[in-house]
């Protein structure tokens, strides 16, 4: 039994890692575009407003992969309560520090500016 639990968490772990480092680079990706954005308007010596719907998209995209990466984080750290739950704390299936506690994650309201 104790083999199959560790099977089923090793698996779980192999999608989990992966996912965390994706949300990290499409985060990155996402502050990349944002700086070609303003970048490329102000090379172009373009007025302010040029694409500053898609720059506001972008940003809300970005916000949205920032909440996820924060709901994965608390998914792992339940998965690490899960994991001791079932006597698996002695294994190690991937990370790469300690888990910090978890912290609860705060909304922040929207301070869109008219």
């Amino acid at each position: 039994m104790l083999n199959k639990r560790h099977e089923i968490a090793q698996t779980v772990a192999n999608a989990l890692l992966p996912a965390e480092r994706n949300l990290d680079a499409a985060i990155v990706n996402n502050a990349q575009l944002t700086i070609a954005v303003v970048e490329g308007r102000t090379a172009a010596r373009l007025p302010l407003t040029t694409g500053q719907a898609g720059l506001e998209l972008v940003a809300q995209a970005t916000a949205n992969l920032v909440q996820a990466r924060g709901f994965l984080a608390q998914a792992h750290a339940e998965f690490r309560k899960t994991q001791r739950e079932i006597g698996l704390d002695a294994f190690s299936y991937g990370d790469v520090a300690e888990c910090p506690e978890p912290r609860a994650l705060r909304l922040v309201p929207d301070q869109r500016v008219a």
